[in-house]
């Protein structure tokens, strides 16, 4: 069974004006049959794409006997995009004179630490709120 979900979110996304940032192996992407109806790839129907830079298949490691592969690279793709975004990021936003709030380790903050994670997550819900509205389940 094929499925477009992924594509069909994103595509719902740009309908209701969100944009759609998508990390994807673009070897994968270019390298597999669309799943959407449209014909579709979720890189064709993002505002931005960025490659994770993972090979078709999403295996990195082969081992002598074993028939497949393993070691998925997307999550190390992902994760360093991730991190060099969240980096990015604070540093425009604190040059523009509104630095972040940041989870950091307690390593640096000691007894602060508590308070921080809690304003970080009440400054997140806040901002989710924003887009999707008020949640009873809070």
């Amino acid at each position: 069974m094929k499925s477009g979900v992924v594509v069909e979110v994103a595509i719902e996304a740009r309908k209701k004006g969100l944009p759609v940032i998508a990390v994807v192996s673009k070897d994968h992407c270019l390298n597999s049959a669309p799943k959407h109806s449209s014909g579709k790839r979720l890189p064709d129907v993002a505002d931005v794409t960025i490659d994770n830079c993972t090979p078709a298949g999403d295996a990195l490691v082969k081992i002598d006997g074993l028939e497949d592969q393993v070691g998925p690279g997307s999550t190390i793709g992902g994760a360093a995009v991730a991190n060099a975004l969240k980096v990015e990021i604070a540093e425009r936003l604190t040059r523009m004179g509104q630095p972040p709030l940041v989870l950091t380790s307690s390593y640096y903050l000691g007894e602060a630490s508590k308070k921080r994670f809690d304003d970080v997550y009440d400054d997140y819900r806040a901002r989710v709120q924003r887009v999707y509205g008020e949640c009873s389940c809070i």
